[in-house]
């Protein structure tokens, strides 16, 4: 089997190759903008034959130790099987192999919240139904996974300044050195 690639972020692994349609509405589906705010799901998308029918055992097995993202997300014969389409979310750093499935539209909230360490993998484990499909947390409506048409706006901060008399100091010093010299 060929390596899994090494992404800026985590992988959306295509392992059923029987419709490719049905994985075109699925990358556009795991890709839009997600609730009010328009979350995005930060994944690269593997569309590559030489990872027909790679079952889950064997795929976990051959990640390498040192891959750069703590779960990988499977689109397998059973996500396309099925009307809702979950996918297999599977740990690959606390408890490799660990998995559940997921709706595509709760990708989003998976990898950002795994991505940026605000949860645990295990967190949304245990919130997966009796089907073993996490569609969403306690509380939660359906209307806040629902696909919106724009993004959520990039946040952008202006930096506060220096608290400290040093951090004023080499602040001033900066700005000196990447003033243009008059000529």
């Amino acid at each position: 089997m060929k390596a899994i690639p090494d992404t800026e972020n985590p992988i959306v692994l295509r392992t059923d190759f029987t419709d490719d349609q049905a994985w075109g509405r699925l990358c556009a589906l795991i890709a839009s903008p997600i609730g009010r705010d328009g979350f995005l799901a930060n994944v690269a998308f593997v569309n590559d034959r030489s990872f027909a029918d790679v079952n889950s055992e064997a795929l976990r097995f051959s990640i390498p130790a040192n891959h750069p993202h703590s779960f990988i997300v499977i689109a397998d014969c059973s996500t396309f099987a099925a009307p809702e389409q979950p996918l297999l979310v599977m740990d690959l750093l606390n408890e490799p192999g660990r998995s559940f499935r997921a709706l595509p539209t709760r990708i989003g909230a998976i990898e950002n919240n795994l991505s940026l360490g605000n949860m645990g993998f295990e967190e949304f484990a245990e919130d997966a139904d009796g089907d073993g499909v996490f569609r969403g947390f306690p509380g939660e409506r359906e209307e806040d996974y629902n696909v919106t048409t724009t993004p959520r706006a990039p946040l952008r901060r202006k930096p506060s300044p220096p608290q400290t008399f040093l951090g004023r100091a080499l602040l001033y010093a900066y700005k000196l050195l990447r003033r243009k010299p008059r000529a």
